[in-house]
């Protein structure tokens, strides 16, 4: 005989507490774990699949502790976030010795990991409040300007963030850190360089890009070359420099514009590195900017629209002019956005990209298989509202590239700029299909972070295989606690039902997951299919 056991984890400032639901002891550790869980965590954790979605997993949860002596003051987070994690193992009963026999905590699996916040008491228990990773939802630690000139910027600035461009942007405004020298912060961290080690930034007044050359054309700015320091000298009148290290990007200008100044370029890490497409770009900003350790990542990283070796095109950046503070969260959903790439974590706190794409559709159907779960197996089995924008099969629609961070308009423009990309925000692709329904579906633009229109293309194409047909569903499937081990979010799934459509069995794609502690022996997953 076998019964399910749950122990956990939390800790906040580098205090550990323990907990399990009947009492557990880590022999190896000589750790007690001792027994005030009430129940089984309530935890939600969905994808949102839409179009303009954020790109990221959403889980909510409540833990609930029973009140020993010392439990409220051990758990109080107060206002911290801690960090938590669960995990689960079976017990085996010792026949002989009438007692069931602990689990070696190495054998147990992980259940849940993740932040707690929130704690709240009553007359006999105390609740917390479970979400995803700590560094996904806690301020950054953003640089600022001190407000005491060169290029910590003019009294005005005093406080304000710094830019930061990671990747590729296109038409930013740079901040004017020195209106007298007409000094420009880039970025927070250094340029990334071409081929023949030039820096990937082209200057403009106006709209009208900057020359390579010593000799400017009429009303732009030349290139004049790298400098250690920005502060040190003026470049000669019509040109400009740039630093490009460790105290940031910058340029200066040799005379004052006319026109207003952008930018367009690619920016590196803090550590120089200089990844261009979007995977490896999310990857840096996790470990770089967010603080996520590397080995959190999962080990094989990837472009999830990658396919046999392949890689598709997916250059791709942002730019955050320091207006405003954000979150890991905020820059990872700038990144992701629109892109049809969605970050995920693991029950074990393994974050990984997945891809809502139409692969999952030719996995084979089979009711032998592993991911197969069959009508006996569903306790319920109910079907999802579809986002809004995707309750129609679309029949037209853009996928957007090359953002325009500063839309110019007017006397805004230089008069020998190409003024067409600069008027408007985005540039985009066709998202469409050739089978006509009775009603034109236009879903809102799909914004992204993407570079180029190949790129693009290679989303609107994801976008037409999946949601340009009729036949997609979305399901909440409840069964046995069991089968938890078998499905995460991103595995595929094949579902037999006694449900038109799904009586000979569908692919599908795990989109979410859910349990309850009033209703321990069951798990649900929400499954596109």
């Amino acid at each position: 005989m076998q019964q399910r056991a749950f122990m956990g984890s939390l800790s906040v400032s580098g205090a550990t507490s323990y907990f399990s639901d009947t009492g557990f002891v880590d022999t190896q550790a000589g750790i007690s774990y001792p027994p005030i869980l009430s129940e089984l965590p309530d935890v939600d954790r969905e994808l949102d699949i839409s179009l303009s979605g954020s790109g990221m997993t959403q889980s909510f949860g409540q833990l609930t502790l029973n009140l020993d002596v010392g439990v409220s003051d051990a758990f109080n987070v107060r206002n911290h976030t801690a960090q938590i994690s669960l995990k689960i193992g079976l017990r085996t009963y010792d026949a002989a010795r009438g007692w069931w026999s602990d689990p070696a905590l190495s054998s147990c699996v992980p259940l849940f990991s993740g932040s707690a916040t929130a704690w709240r008491v009553g007359d006999t228990q105390g609740t917390l409040t479970l979400a995803g990773p700590i560094e996904l939802s806690r301020k950054l630690p953003l640089a600022t300007y001190a407000g005491t000139g060169g290029i910590e910027g003019e009294a005005s600035l005093a406080g304000r963030v710094k830019p930061r461009l990671r990747g590729f942007a296109y038409n930013f405004t740079p901040v004017c850190v020195d209106s007298v020298n007409q000094i420009y912060q880039i970025s927070d961290a250094p340029l990334q360089t071409t081929s023949d080690g030039s820096p990937n930034l082209t200057v403009l007044e106006g709209g009208l890009p900057g020359s390579w050359n010593d000799t400017s054309t009429a009303g732009s700015w030349s290139y004049h070359g790298w400098v250690s320091d920005i502060t040190a000298a003026s470049p000669p009148a019509g040109h400009y420099t740039i630093e490009s290290g460790k105290r940031g990007a910058f340029f200066r200008l040799g005379g004052t514009p006319v026109y207003e100044m952008t930018c367009t370029g690619s920016g590196a890490f803090p550590d120089y590195s200089s990844p261009h497409r979007l995977h490896d770009v999310v990857r840096q900003v996790l470990i770089q900017d967010v603080g996520i350790a590397a080995n959190t990542l999962a080990p094989d990283w990837s472009d999830p629209f990658d396919q046999n070796g392949k890689a598709v095109v997916s250059d791709a950046g942002c730019f955050w002019d320091g207006s405003q503070s954000y979150t890991g969260s905020d820059m990872l959903a700038e990144l992701l956005q629109g892109t049809m790439r969605k970050l995920t974590y693991d029950r074990d706190g393994t974050l990984r990209l997945i891809g809502i794409t139409a692969a999952f559709l030719s996995q084979t159907v089979f009711k032998g298989a592993k991911n197969a779960v069959m009508p006996e197996e569903i306790l319920t089995l109910r079907q999802a509202d579809m986002p809004s924008e995707l309750v129609l099969p679309l029949t037209c629609g853009r996928c957007t590239y090359a953002k325009n961070y500063t839309v110019l308009s007017g006397n805004q423009i230089n008069p020998s700029a190409i003024s067409s990309s600069l008027k408007t925000a985005r540039s985009a692709v066709t998202v469409g299909t050739d089978s006509p329904t009775a009603e034109v579906v236009s879903p809102p633009d799909v914004l992204t972070s993407l570079q180029s229109a190949d790129a693009a293309q290679v989303v609107a194409q994801a976008i037409n295989d999946l949601w340009a047909k009729a036949e997609r569903r979305l399901f909440y499937v409840t069964v046995p606690f069991h089968r938890l081990a078998d499905f995460k979010i991103g595995s595929s799934m094949v579902l037999f039902a006694h449900v038109d459509g799904l009586r000979n069995g569908l692919p599908g794609l795990v989109v979410g997951e859910s349990y309850r502690g009033s209703s321990d022996g069951e798990i649900t997953f929400t499954v596109l299919v």
